[in-house]
């Protein structure tokens, strides 16, 4: 069942199924499990490792959207974001991105303005490291926040680019997503498409 249950939270995070994917976070919690689905005396599985990123951002999203469970968000967040530092300091190549990518959440949901450049960098280290699905989040996540600051044309222009990458990643739920977004808020914008 934990397996089923990471599959499904991985899933519906990357197809912006933020109520179910936190359901599946819950519902490891619930099997008395750490919020990776796995010992944490291994520690270094793969399932690990994605599960600690999407859980940071599951995290960060409802500290962001919830305030009567701000607290328990955010401490979700704040422990992926502990353990993605130490896997960074262990391999920058792997982690560089997703540390850069859930500080910048965590800037975000403290409306701190480093979160710009902590997308920024997520960017650049994804694009880097060939990272095309974790490049297309992290411009996903700028827009969303340059949204939140009334940026319009310069979301626009990051929805575009993540649409970009999940082409490439031949994802075409996300690209279909984002396309959305894309249609959604090009009226909104001085640029149109």
């Amino acid at each position: 069942a934990r397996n089923l249950y990471q599959k499904i939270k991985y899933v519906s995070y990357f197809c912006g199924d933020m109520d179910k994917a936190a359901k599946q976070y819950d519902l490891l919690e619930e099997l008395n499990v750490n919020s990776s689905g796995v010992q944490a005396a291994t520690g270094r599985t793969g399932l690990f490792l994605i599960s600690t990123f999407i859980d940071g951002l599951i995290g960060l999203y409802f500290a962001r959207k919830h305030q009567e469970d701000e607290a328990k968000w955010t401490r979700v967040g704040e422990k992926a974001l502990e353990i993605m530092m130490k896997l960074t300091n262990s391999s920058s190549w792997n982690f560089s991105n997703k540390l850069y990518l859930l500080q910048a959440e965590y800037f975000f949901l403290k409306n701190d303005d480093r979160a710009y450049a902590c997308y920024k960098a997520s960017i650049k280290k994804a694009r880097e490291h060939k990272f095309n699905h974790e490049e297309g989040l992290a411009h996903e996540k700028l827009a969303t926040y340059l949204l939140y600051k009334n940026q319009h044309d310069e979301a626009l222009q990051y929805f575009q680019n993540a649409k970009k990458c999940y082409v490439i990643w031949d994802a075409n739920v996300l690209v279909q997503r984002v396309e959305k977004a894309i249609t959604i808020l090009s009226p909104l914008c001085i640029g149109g498409m």
